[in-house]
């Protein structure tokens, strides 16, 4: 298992105005370097964590789609999903953190770590949710946005309850909305400058798949760079830990072209 590093933020502003001061956050680090090759950011799902090598393994690795002798990869960790048990957390106001809260921290996080741009940011289920509010927060500094079973609205297209690590995980994947207090979410999303890749799953009962692919289609027709991708079916959406094969495939087809057309 790669080292579990810590690193504290000392503010944190939160949607609502308050202000958190001297976080302690946990995340770890794959692969090259920071600042000497494109940086992959995965945004862990509702029972994940930054272990990578575990819930994402067959798509992270040597010759795997995300390849670690061709990128730096970070995955950073919700404060309070129990990966850091000796942490305290006991002054986060978790009643009041959205996901909007947590893409801010991530971004926080990673500017701590002098990266300041994105070639990619992965996630699925809240994962995905969390990579949304981040591009809609800087939508220049993410190149590729890859969106895995999940929606830029929770609530909106949610048709069953998911399984989650505890409470607080469960009300900050409720709370994604990159429409909420700002315009309708196709305004919204037309302006990010990321290339959207959508990768929906056909047995993923979670979502209303009519609602969300009427909404992509309505965003493809406002914006060129948007794509889709069908999963034939994933046993466990929350792990990715069976037909995985299926994610590498995709995402390897996703990089290799971003990756021809930008960086190589």
């Amino acid at each position: 298992m790669q080292t579990l590093n810590q690193i504290t933020i000392p503010v944190w502003p939160l949607e609502d105005n308050t202000i958190v001061n001297n976080v302690s956050v946990t995340y770890r680090q794959y692969g090259l370097p920071i600042g000497t090759a494109p940086v992959i950011l995965i945004n862990h799902s509702l029972n994940g964590d930054s272990d990578c090598m575990f819930h994402w393994d067959g798509v992270i690795g040597k010759d795997k789609s995300i390849d670690l002798s061709e990128y730096t990869v970070i995955s950073i960790d919700i404060p309070g999903n129990e990966v850091a048990k000796e942490i305290r957390y006991d002054h986060l106001p978790f009643d009041k953190i959205s996901a909007r809260d947590v893409a801010v921290l991530f971004w926080l996080t990673l500017f701590e770590l002098e990266i300041d741009e994105l070639f990619a940011v992965i996630g699925a289920d809240l994962g995905g949710g969390i990579a949304w509010e981040m591009t809609t927060l800087f939508p220049k500094r993410v190149l590729n946005l890859i969106s895995i079973a999940s929606s830029p609205i929770t609530e909106n297209w949610l048709v069953k309850e998911p399984i989650a690590k505890n409470e607080f995980i469960k009300s900050v994947f409720y709370s994604v909305d990159i429409s909420r207090n700002r315009h309708h979410i196709l305004e919204v999303a037309q302006l990010i400058k990321s290339n959207i890749h959508v990768i929906y799953v056909k047995n993923d009962s979670n979502y209303d798949k009519r609602e969300l692919r009427r909404f992509y289609t309505k965003l493809s027709e406002v914006k060129k760079n948007v794509n889709f991708y069908e999963l034939d079916e994933i046993e466990d959406t929350i792990y990715l830990k069976k037909n995985i094969e299926q994610v590498d495939r995709v995402v390897d087809g996703i990089l290799e072209k971003e990756y021809v057309n930008n960086v190589a």
